[in-house]
């Protein structure tokens, strides 16, 4: 059983090893909106096995890795196969069922919204970062929309109230969708290992670095959004540092990965011709195409079923840098 007092205590121990909770959260690699709801006590489920291992590991020795495994309540935690089976296909299918409920009501909310409310909508889909959908409670989101809405003087109440409830079903959406598939992941890595006692997980956390337009290019460097899980193993990732996720925003790749998916990426300056690249444009321009070089002149293709998105072609006046390589997506099916 998770023994949140006791947890709450330790996170507040080690915290005052530190200068101040910003050190803390940046030693860890941990949100400090995160570790600030766990000293409050405000959340009932413990963190997931890897958030322990980087608390352990910044604990400055106050705590071990198998110390918190035991707090939170994992070190018994065993699995027979007909139990496993049970509990998966419960949770599928409850993600399926809360797929088709809000996706089928955010449609129907959508279609309410005209030409211009429906890019404000887009608007604060992008630049919200996704921590905050997933993360925050319904009252803070509330506050953290009502910031936007205070400075649309240029649209009328009703308007903004039909945004509103747009964006609320969205980020209601994200936030049970990524609590359900965290519950996937870990009962399938707690599965596998049956008994968890070493700092060895399946499970790890790669950062989603904010939007990159699949259509225009889009500003994307040193903007985190939040964090994604993802079984090293199952997708083959030999050094997970190597690699990180983007948000896609647009149509123009929409052949091979949709917008609002989460392209991974793997960091790397070169790729092959007519493979898909992050590609930086004059410095500060991001975006997702195909790549193809031909002497001093780079071509960048979409791949879209839409015909308007055309092809770019640079030549070397203009500044070209390889971020990484597109390698796989993370997206939910429609």
């Amino acid at each position: 059983m998770f023994d949140k007092s006791k947890f709450a205590q330790i996170l507040k121990n080690i915290s005052e090893t530190y200068d101040n909770q910003r050190d803390f959260s940046k030693k860890s690699e941990i949100n400090r909106t995160y570790l600030s709801q766990y000293m409050n006590m405000k959340l009932d489920q413990p963190p997931k096995p890897k958030i322990l291992e980087k608390l352990a590991n910044a604990s400055h020795g106050i705590v071990t890795y198998e110390q918190l495994m035991n707090i939170c309540g994992y070190m018994n935690t065993i699995y027979s196969d007909s139990v496993f089976s049970q509990k998966l296909n419960s949770l599928e299918e409850k993600s399926k069922k809360i797929e088709k409920e809000y996706l089928n009501s955010l449609l129907s909310s959508e279609k309410k919204l005209n030409l211009e409310e429906h890019k404000i909508f887009n608007d604060l889909r992008d630049i919200i970062p996704f921590y905050k959908f997933t993360n925050y409670s319904s009252e803070e989101l509330d506050n953290e929309l009502k910031t936007y809405f205070d400075n649309m003087d240029f649209i009328n109440s009703k308007s903004k109230k039909r945004i509103f409830e747009a964006i609320k079903l969205f980020a209601n959406y994200l936030s049970y969708s990524s609590k359900i598939q965290d519950e996937i992941f870990e009962l399938k890595d707690q599965y596998n290992n049956r008994l968890r006692t070493t700092p060895k997980q399946k499970l790890i956390y790669l950062p989603i670095y904010g939007v990159i337009s699949a259509g225009q290019p889009n500003w994307v460097e040193d903007c985190i959004e939040g964090q994604l899980p993802i079984d090293p193993d199952l997708m083959g990732l030999v050094s997970p540092e190597e690699y990180f996720f983007l948000r896609v925003n647009g149509e123009s790749m929409n052949n091979i990965i949709r917008n609002g998916a989460f392209a991974l990426i793997h960091k790397q300056d070169m790729v092959e011709d007519g493979e898909i690249a992050v590609v930086l444009v004059n410095g500060y321009d991001a975006t997702l195409k195909r790549f193809t070089k031909k002497g001093d002149v780079v071509v960048l293709e979409p791949d879209s079923s839409d015909p308007s998105f055309k092809t770019q072609i640079y030549d070397k006046t203009t500044s070209i840098k390889i971020l990484g390589k597109y390698v796989g997506k993370m997206e939910i099916n429609k």
